[in-house]
Formats: structure tokens, sequence, C-alpha cells
């Protein structure tokens, strides 16, 4: 490395010695903070891996490469990574084929709002005469007349790489485009012949001189208009889901609960939007009280409720407050929106707590009587919930909820759940911003275990437990997953709740035609998922710990021997319990 000092047109650069456009991409790439590339490599991945090797070998700083057996896989990772740490991931995926298989990981972080710069090779351009150029079959059959449309949807940019020049320039952009909110993915192809190119030297500037870090608050006037309604609102419910991606804004949420004796629901929850032992929480249904609610206020929640089920008075105002809070990518969506206090949720908060300060001691009597309410309400909640899980206790095959309970009891401070289907949030006592993520909104499933080695290698401190319908395990790619968890040394446990069916699937069927054939002949075709396989012996063919759970009174030691390989030998663990179906 040399010219650490040079200055570009009055502009910091870094100029380094480099032998390929992928050497210069992988140290940029480290240079703007990506610690890790989550890889599924195909031929067009050669020149990237001829670098990292050559990286390696001269001791030159570049990302920990990290093997993915499967794009699922290396997307979820990404997922999970980005997502305990706040910062963005980088994914290589092989060309076509690779992006859509992909594709499903793709949509989870869009909907859920992931940074991650995707990358994927593009097929060879020339047929010949220059390095990278076609030398295998498939680089006829594979290439596509716009590779990236199958994608588009649910991408915030993409583009190709068209030259060396323009390297720093579309790296820089990639990253702050996927950082600026509303985060999401952003798309980069990268041909072969462009990643080999010769190349003797490489400058870029020091900072990313794109990157915006401005928070967008609401205005004044919409915030005096929820205010005002805030005020006046006897029966007022806060309904939240994505708020505790930023664990911040959760403290701002409590202070303006407690202040203002707010009953609070986490509504689908995503993520710890609110304290759980928190005397304003009510728990994760909305249904026992937006009827009767006056005022709702709807924070990062883009599904506060089920129109078909449920909902407020057709007269009742809603406040949402969200960075979008239209969400104008979802093609329909029809909640209301009186207010809306539309920025950054943190400071958006914070500014109707103080529009608030100098009228909370006029209404008095009326926060305390609803204080006491509150908590009332909040005990009775949890006393529901911790009554269902005893009652279920003994019942075999296993109830969830009673699982879940178990679960819930064995966590330490260091545990962070992840939840992709069957985990009964009620179940855990949550009190923690950042130590529960739940199966994106999206639904592609195959997100957990993937997720789950990303957030271990993100938090390397914390011990990652994955709750997974069995559907859910499958549809994981579980052998690659495994194999994942082994070779970047990412110990985790799964937790397969295996009720040997398709339960939403199911559940969905009672729901359209409660009188019909199915549910009235107990017979539900294509939902089955018998003979299930014994899931646990997956898990120890691929070095890892399983085993196979179906006394109830069993459940809680299981929990302890698996959290126990997982924390002291340094090895993942599977426990397949066999679950009740609802």
């Amino acid at each position: 490395m040399r010219g650490d000092a040079a200055v570009r047109k009055g502009i910091p650069v870094k100029t380094v010695d480099v032998e390929t456009a992928a050497e210069a991409l992988l140290f940029m790439l480290r240079d703007r903070g990506i610690q890790y590339l989550f890889a599924n490599p195909g031929t067009d991945a050669a020149p990237l891996i001829e670098a990292f090797a050559r990286l390696k070998a001269l001791g030159r700083p570049a990302p920990i490469p990290v093997v993915a057996p499967h794009e699922m896989c290396a997307v979820s990772m990404a997922h999970g990574y980005a997502m305990v740490t706040g910062r963005p991931a980088a994914v290589f995926v092989h060309v076509s084929v690779g992006t859509a298989n992909a594709a499903a990981g793709i949509m989870n972080a869009s909907r859920q709002g992931v940074p991650m710069i995707v990358m994927a090779g593009r097929n060879p351009i020339f047929e010949k005469g220059a390095v990278g150029a076609r030398d295998r079959r498939i680089h006829w059959a594979q290439e596509s007349f716009d590779q990236a449309a199958m994608i588009r949807e649910y991408i915030k940019w993409d583009y190709e790489l068209r030259d060396f020049a323009q390297l720093d320039i579309v790296v820089d952009r990639a990253m702050a485009l996927a950082k600026t909110h509303p985060q999401g993915p952003v798309y980069l192809t990268l041909p072969r012949e462009r990643l080999s190119a010769r190349q003797k030297e490489f400058s870029f500037s020091r900072t990313n001189r794109f990157d915006t870090e401005a928070s967008t608050q609401a205005d004044s006037a919409s915030v005096e208009r929820a205010a005002s309604l805030l005020e006046k609102a006897e029966r007022p419910l806060v309904l939240a889901s994505h708020l505790g991606r930023d664990p911040g804004a959760v403290a701002d949420l409590v202070r303006l609960a407690e202040e203002w004796a707010l009953p609070v629901v986490e509504s689908f929850p995503f993520s710890v939007n609110f304290p759980a032992d928190n005397p304003s929480h009510l728990g994760y249904s909305v249904d026992p009280y937006l009827a009767d609610a006056d005022l709702v206020i709807a924070v990062e929640a883009d599904v506060p409720w089920i129109p078909s089920r449920t909902g407020p008075g057709v007269q009742v105002p809603v406040v949402q407050i969200a960075r979008d809070p239209l969400y104008g990518r979802y093609p329909i969506r029809g909640f209301p929106l009186d207010v809306a206090l539309a920025g950054d949720p943190a400071l958006s908060l914070s500014a109707l707590r103080e529009c608030l300060t100098d009228r909370k001691d006029h209404h008095a009597k009326r926060l305390s009587d609803r204080a006491v309410l509150c908590g009332k309400l909040h005990r009775d909640a949890v006393e529901s919930s911790r009554k269902r899980a005893e009652a279920e206790a003994g019942r075999a095959p296993i109830s969830m909820n009673w699982l879940s309970r178990c679960l819930g009891e064995a966590a330490g401070e260091d545990v962070v759940f992840l939840n992709e289907y069957d985990l009964k949030v009620d179940q855990l006592g949550l009190r923690r911003p950042g130590s529960y993520f739940g199966s994106p909104a999206v639904s592609g499933l195959g997100w957990g275990f993937g997720a789950a080695i990303g957030a271990k290698l993100g938090a390397p401190e914390k011990t990652i437990v994955c709750a997974l319908g069995d559907g859910a395990y499958l549809f994981s790619n579980p052998v690659a997953c495994h194999l994942a968890c082994t070779a970047n040394d990412a110990p985790v446990l799964v937790v397969v709740f295996n009720n040997r069916s398709w339960n939403a699937v199911r559940e969905a069927v009672r729901d359209v035609a409660p009188d019909g054939w199915a549910v009235s002949n107990k017979d539900f075709p294509l939902v089955s998922l018998e003979p299930s396989p014994r899931y646990e012996r997956i898990a120890e063919d691929c070095g890892g710990f399983g085993e196979r759970v179906e006394n109830p009174a069993e459940v809680p030691a299981a929990i302890q021997r698996g959290l126990r390989e997982v924390r002291e030998n340094g090895r993942s663990a599977l426990l397949n319990v066999i679950c009740a179906s609802s």
C-alpha cells in the first residue's frame, strides 16, 4: 500500500497496488467496513477467489470470505449479520441462476429494511479474446437479457460494473444507497472480464462522499396535531412492530408511554419494541383492545391489525409514526392515516414528548387512573400466558406454549432468539431490544437458520437460539446451513417445533372454509410432512449435537444440554421437539 496521504483534486485518497479489479473491489469493501463476504460462488467467482488468495498471502486487508453452500443460506446469513450489527452486509452469488435462488432472501431483506449489497457475477460478455471470456458451455445458456429484472421490484438500485475507472464510485454509491433510509438491498452485477482485467494501482477517496447520515423528523404541525389527539384521548392504544430495529427508539417510546400511561401492544413484532415487564405492555394481540380505543398510534407497524378480523371504529383517528408511513413499496395498503409522523421514529417520538411536556399536569387524575388500569391488564396478560403454558406442560405431543415457556426461562442475558414460526413470543418475557427477531413480513421461508449463523458471526459473544417450524427447517436447506455453522465456527442452537405439517397452511384452510370438507373430515391434503425425518441425525452427521425430544418433562433438561453444547463445547446443536398440531 502507498500514497495514504495523497490528494486528488483536493480530496484525500488512498492508493494501493493491485493486480486486478477484483483485488481493488475486495480491498475497498473492507475499507468501507464490510467484515464478511457471504458467498455462494460459481465460475464467475474465479477472479475473486484469486484476489482473496493473493491479498491473504500478502497480509493485506479484505473481507473474510464466508462460504454458504446455498444462495438462500448466503443471503440469510448476510441478513442476520446486518440485523444484529446495524451495519451493511455483502453477498456474492452466481450469475442469473444464483440470483434466482437468492430471490426469496432478497425479498425478505427488502421488506425488513436490511442494508445489503448483493453482488452477482455477470455471465462473461465475450466469446473469446479477453481474460475471463467464456470457457464453459454454461456461459451461453446462463446469460440473461436483463439479469436484475427478476428482483428489481425488491431492490433499491441495480447496476452493472462497466469499467474499472468507475469502481470506486459504484461501490460507494451501492453502500450509501443500502444505508440510506428506508434501508434495503442493492444489486451489483460484475462481469468476469471486468474483475479479471489487469491493473497496477487503485485510488479511491478516504471516505464515502455519498454517505448521508442526516435523519429526518416529522414536521412540527403534524407533531402538534398528534399531540392534541393524544392529550384528549381517553382510551389511546399504541401498536408497535418494527421499532426495535433502533434500540434507542424503544427508550423514547417507553418514556412517552410511562409519562402518558399509554397501553402498548406489540402487533406482529419483528423485534423487541417495548419491554415485556413494563406495566404498560399489554401483550401481542390487538384483538382485546382495538375496538374500544378512541385513538390508535401505530409505530413502525406495516400491518397494525388484520382488517378482516378487527379494527378501530370508523371515527377513531389513527396516527402512524414511521420512516415511510405510506409504505409506498406495498402495492395496496388501506390502513387509515389521519396524522403521519414521517421520519426517524426516535426523533418523532421525542418531539411528541416535548410537545406534550407542559400538558401532563392538567390530566393527572386521568393519567393515574389509566396507569392503574394498564397495570392490571398487564398483570392479567402475563398471568394468562403463564397459566396457558403450565396447563399444557404435561401434554404429549409437546405443547408449543410449554416449549416456548421453557426456552424463555432458560434464556440468559446473552441469548438472542430468532423465530421463524411457532415460538410463542408471549412466553419469553422479552425485555431487551435486540434479544428477539421474528420472521420477515414477506415470509420467504428458509430465512431463520441462515440468519442465525450470520447473527452469530455479527455478535459472537451472544448465544443464538433459532426456533423453526419443521417446514421452515426444510426450506432452509438444512445440510447447507449445518455445514456453514461448522465451517465458519458459528455454533447456534436450533429448536425444531416439529408438528409434522404445514401448520400455517392448515390454519388458512380453517379460516377460508371453517365448515368445509377439509375441516369436517379432518382431511387436509398437501399439509402433511410425514413421514417425518430424524432431523437430529442431520445435525449429528454435520458435526453437531442432535437430540429428539418427545417427553414434555424432558424439555427443560434438553434445552440445557443444547445450550451447553453451544456455549461450552463450541458446536451447534439441534433439538427435534415433537410438538402437537394445532
